[in-house]
């Protein structure tokens, strides 16, 4: 296994999150001994081309790689020979493994995935059906209930529904604060916390702008803990994290500038509490079909109960993003990660 295809970008809101992670494993890759064969294979903001990219790095980080169009070549799938046709070099491209560091829509929901299966090369993370289940935050939500994880109380808001009585009626039982979310969007994206009802239709508005679906949830008093998981069929668990925040909630700047935040791992958790995170998270890993590595976030009460909040099938991944402190807390560096993620994906693919 030498050849490697990063695939980066794409039409998504997590577009700019997508270049940093690229970047940041780029960077560990080129400098890894396994003395790796890297094709960067750029995706446009609007999906439409893809693009082998062989210009500087800095580009991607900066996202000024598109205008860098002396080391840019159009790039398509070549179903027939498993692998890329490079048109202006009118060359094949056949990578061992491909690597999607992409996040949210297209990245994460099972559609980048279903190509690569069809184009039958091994790739890393969760498969079609895993992905597009993780992405939907309410299927995933009932798909882990019928497993005996709980989520917050939520019901599902859509453009034809009757909303206005439903979220009368669903704040008269639940009370505020409540939370509006897209029911497929990462990074916090169109998550809006309400606290009375004069903010109800903004944050509707807000929501339906990332999705046609949208959650209505109630407040968990509660620490957010999140899980990171490593593997196919045997698992390695990594160290839980803990957020703290000073005020409102994990939003979107919070996540990639740290403005309020903290996020400390390994978590302060009473070591039983530790324990049931780390088997529920494990049970989902399982149950839902997930390979690879996928960060389990959950809510935990003072009482001690928890609630699922949601699950990255492809977390951030920049060196000092959460997933990869998670792996580091328990010894395995970011170089060490990323070798393991491509021989996972290899094994899985044969």
């Amino acid at each position: 296994m030498k050849k490697i295809a990063i695939i980066f970008g794409g039409n998504s809101s997590e577009y700019t999150v997508s270049l940093a992670s690229a970047t940041s494993a780029i960077e560990a890759l080129q400098s890894s001994p396994y003395d790796y064969d890297l094709s960067l294979i750029g995706i446009a903001p609007d999906a439409m081309d893809w693009y082998l990219y062989t210009g500087e790095l800095e580009n991607i980080r900066q996202d000024t790689w598109l205008l860098d169009t002396k080391h840019t070549q159009k790039i398509q799938p070549l179903f027939e020979e498993n692998g890329f046709w490079l048109s202006e070099a009118q060359q094949t491209l056949v990578p061992d493994v491909l690597f999607p560091i992409m996040h949210g829509k297209y990245g994460e929901d099972g559609s980048i995935q279903g190509l690569f299966e069809l184009m039958k090369l091994p790739y890393v993370g969760c498969g079609v059906a895993a992905s597009a289940l993780c992405m939907n935050k309410w299927l995933l939500h009932q798909a882990a209930a019928a497993i005996g994880v709980q989520s917050a109380p939520t019901i599902l808001l859509t453009n034809q529904d009757n909303q206005q009585q439903q979220i009368e009626a669903f704040i008269q039982t639940h009370g505020f604060p409540v939370f509006f979310k897209p029911n497929e969007a990462g990074s916090s994206k169109g998550i809006t916390k309400v606290t009375c009802v004069e903010e109800i239709a903004p944050a509707l508005k807000e929501a339906f702008a990332y999705c046609s679906a949208v959650l209505l949830q109630k407040n968990i008093a509660g620490v957010e803990i999140g899980c990171g998981i490593l593997g196919n069929d045997s698992l390695t668990v990594g160290a839980c994290d803990a957020i703290s925040l000073v005020e409102g909630f994990f939003d979107f700047e919070e996540k990639y500038q740290l403005i309020s935040a903290k996020i400390t791992v390994p978590a302060p958790l009473p070591e039983t509490i530790e324990t049931k995170v780390k088997e529920q998270a494990q049970l989902l890993y399982h149950s839902l079909g997930l390979k690879g590595l996928a960060r389990i976030d959950f809510f935990v009460t003072d009482q001690g109960e928890l609630y699922l909040n949601e699950i990255n099938t492809m977390p951030g991944f920049t060196s000092h993003s959460r997933y990869p402190a998670m792996m580091a807390a328990i010894g395995l560096s970011y170089q060490e990660l990323l070798q393991k993620l491509l021989v996972l994906a290899k094994e899985e693919g044969k």
